[in-house]
């Protein structure tokens, strides 16, 4: 694996170097490694206590142009999801009797969903563009903010419960009156929405819009709005209609799938307040009962003079409440520091984050808590 982003990266720096005909290639990216302890009291004993680094990251990012209207951008993510893979299988025989008794396997962490972006974006006027590929849906506030520019290490609890990761699929992005109003529509697979057990198909349709009353206001949350009072409200939609399949193919059930999102924002001199509130309702031919949830948060974070943000976060998310609800609540606090606030190009180029987190799973009765520090330098 290493070999091969170290091969990314000589190829795209001697390509940088010299004068190319094909494409102008720019690259940055970021590094943050993460020390995390965990403590779930409730949990099983091997699940108790969790400590060490977790959750590390590298991220490497390649932007190009080709002609003006069309460009390109690939995001690579590394060891930020890794997952337990088999790797070999042995037949045991306990009692030495000639017959396979158990199967003992061995286990090796490999890294999943590397490809976080990978987009052709054709722009043939201002204000409109059109994007192919993998990338995140823009659904809420937070899917449209770089891994980079996150105020805390992760997005909040609910935005995940809702929608996680990249899709493929395509996206058309309007901008008018100067970033005053920014929509979007588009299609995709649906694997983004964490609820496909079996072979579906269907095509998931998307839907957002922004209002900026007071002027372009990006979606970056490390501080950076130094400036006067901005402000903006969003919503977007997910329309999902599927046809879930069994293991020998044929069809089982057919689905609608609609989620909603509605978000404000509000930013001045350093403070950055947002807030989301999420729905979801769910309706199958086989039993014909509607199944909804719901959830919300909101952050808060106030990057002061001298590069130190205070920050807090609470959310909340019901997943099924129609039947079985499986409530779940975040709170989140800490502080982020930026020692190279005035020597680097921008304040976050360095961040150390202390963060504490605290999660309560209300139906299981199961609580955790913990704390992290992470540093992240981008370039």
């Amino acid at each position: 694996m290493m070999n091969f982003i170290g091969f990314l990266l000589a190829s795209v720096c001697s390509d940088a170097s010299a004068e190319t005909k094909s494409a102008l290639v720019r690259t940055h990216g970021y590094v943050s490694p993460r020390f995390q302890a965990v403590f779930r009291p409730e949990a099983r004993p091997v699940d108790r206590q969790r400590i060490g680094v977790s959750k590390s990251k590298a991220g490497l990012i390649f932007a190009g142009t080709v002609v003006p209207d069309w460009k390109f951008n690939v995001h690579f993510v590394v060891g930020s999801d890794p997952v337990m893979a088999l790797t070999s299988a042995t037949a045991v025989d306990e009692n030495n009797d000639g017959e396979t008794d158990a199967i003992s396997g061995g286990y090796a962490p490999v890294v999943q969903n590397m490809v976080v972006e990978s987009v052709v974006e054709y722009a043939p006027v201002d204000g409109f563009r059109a994007k192919f590929g993998r990338m995140r849906i823009p659904f809420t506030t937070q899917a449209q903010s770089a891994n980079k520019d996150l105020m805390f290490p992760e997005r909040a609890g609910p935005n995940e419960a809702f929608l996680s990761g990249s899709d493929m699929g395509a996206l058309t992005q309007f901008n008018v009156l100067d970033g005053r109003i920014k929509a979007s529509a588009g299609v995709f697979n649906g694997t983004s929405t964490n609820v496909f057990n079996s072979n579906r198909q269907g095509v998931m349709y998307t839907g957002r819009i922004d209002l900026n009353p007071l002027g372009d206001f990006g979606f970056s949350e490390t501080g950076e709005w130094a400036g006067p009072l901005l402000f903006g409200i969003g919503s977007g939609i997910i329309h999902n209609p599927y046809v879930a399949h069994d293991s020998a193919g044929y069809p089982t059930v057919s689905v609608r799938d609609t989620r909603l999102s509605v978000s404000a924002r509000v930013s001045i001199y350093g403070l950055y307040v947002v807030g989301e509130y999420l729905n979801r309702e769910m309706l199958d031919s086989m039993s014909s009962r509607p199944e909804w949830g719901s959830g919300w948060y909101g952050q808060a974070g106030w990057h002061l003079p001298r590069g130190i943000e205070p920050m807090f976060r609470i959310g909340e998310s019901t997943i099924d409440e129609s039947f079985d609800p499986q409530r779940t609540k975040w709170l989140d606090s800490g502080v982020n520091i930026y020692p190279a606030a005035r020597r680097a190009k921008r304040a976050d180029q360095v961040k150390i984050t202390v963060h504490y987190l605290n999660e309560h799973r209300v139906d299981e009765g199961e609580k955790a808590q913990g704390v992290s520090t992470q540093v992240q330098v981008s370039w």
